[in-house]
């Protein structure tokens, strides 16, 4: 009857493996389980070596409960494996989800930006020397204009003799007012147009200008929250990977007892089965038996320090004086194209601090008269 009552208890630790729904409960339970086997253990040590002492007998009974001991020893056989199987999984698994807090720390920063807006500035450089030379030129053949000589002795009264002289005069005024006109109109045209590239250019840059100063407030923005999160889910990720290597642990040295246990009750059990001649042999092969549990060790990663998340990148931002200084007047255009007004980081709206609701005061109950 004994025999029967430890054979329940292994089957009742093999049942509530089975069914629990939650690796943290078989891992708790686990050195529970290991106490139960190293009782059952004990008890069937005992009985066979009785039985080839000859001072017990095996009941039909009892035979058939040493049968399903030894089956369900099988199971727990198996069963350690894969838990231990599990086991690993959670430790890895806490040890990627930590690791996983380095994603946090991919932020697309401005940088592209930034060299658009300095590229734009550069063109913006050139083309207001090409606006210059070109107004340059036109001004120089305005200034430099030199008609023929006789235009400026016209006679205020001619008389007949002088119509011959001035209609050759006329003659060569006129061609030199086509030429003049034709270059005049050309320069003229080439100012209008280079001025209006580089006016349009300026337009551009300063557009581009506010688009960089925009992005990186919105990369200031994006890392700073991104390096708040990274040592939040650092913080999360370590305690998790101390909490499951913690019960991980604890666990795999119950469930390496229980292998034991359950390796040296099927051994035992062998002695029953046994022809009497063989029974001797088998119990001092289990008695001295040493059971490897290499295969149930749990391999505990060595834990990453993290890349760490960096916010010096934005330390200076938009419309302070050493931005103005490092991203405009410090540049190789800025003499030529210096920026615009700048346009500042808008600074968050701190949360309101709710106000307290004031508690009723009681108004006293009048004494009765």
């Amino acid at each position: 009857g004994h025999l029967l009552s430890l054979e329940a208890t292994l089957s009742a630790a093999v049942g509530a493996r089975a069914h629990s729904n939650q690796k943290s409960d078989r891992r708790s339970a686990g050195h529970q389980r290991a106490d139960h086997l190293g009782r059952v253990l004990a008890a069937v040590q005992k009985l066979a070596v009785g039985v080839v002492n000859g001072t017990e007998n095996i009941s039909d009974g009892v035979a058939a409960a040493l049968s399903s001991l030894e089956e369900q020893a099988n199971i727990i056989l198996n069963e350690t494996a894969i838990q231990s199987a599990e086991n690993q999984w959670e430790v890895n698994r806490a040890h990627d989800d930590l690791d996983d807090c380095d994603n946090l720390t991919v932020v697309e920063n401005a940088s592209h930006v930034a060299e658009d807006h300095g590229t734009c500035r550069s063109s913006q450089v050139e083309l207001l020397h090409a606006k210059t030379t070109a107004c340059d030129t036109y001004e120089v053949e305005m200034q430099g204009l030199d008609p023929p000589d006789c235009a400026a002795s016209f006679p205020a009264d001619p008389q007949d003799s002088d119509l011959p002289v001035m209609l050759t005069c006329v003659q060569q005024t006129a061609a030199w007012w086509l030429e003049t006109n034709a270059t005049t109109t050309r320069l003229a045209a080439a100012c209008d147009q280079a001025s209006n590239a580089h006016k349009d250019k300026k337009l551009a840059c300063d557009t581009a200008q506010t688009v960089y100063e925009a992005a990186f407030c919105g990369y200031r923005t994006r890392l700073t929250s991104a390096c708040s999160l990274y040592e939040l889910c650092r913080a999360d990720g370590s305690t998790k990977v101390q909490t499951v290597t913690s019960a991980v642990s604890d666990a795999e040295q119950a469930l390496k007892a229980e292998y034991v246990a359950a390796y040296h009750i099927r051994c035992f059990v062998r002695v029953f089965s046994a022809s009497p001649e063989q029974q001797q042999t088998i119990l001092n092969e289990c008695l001295s038996l040493d059971v490897s549990t290499i295969h149930l060790n749990i391999d505990y990663p060595t834990g990453s320090a993290g890349i760490g998340c960096d916010t010096t990148p934005v330390d200076v931002y938009p419309c302070q004086e050493l931005w103005l200084k490092e991203m405009y007047s410090s540049q190789s255009w800025y003499a030529f194209a210096p920026n615009t007004t700048c346009t500042p980081c808008e600074v968050p709206t701190p949360m309101p601090t709710p106000v307290p609701t004031p508690m009723p005061t009681p108004v006293p109950t009048p004494m009765p008269t």
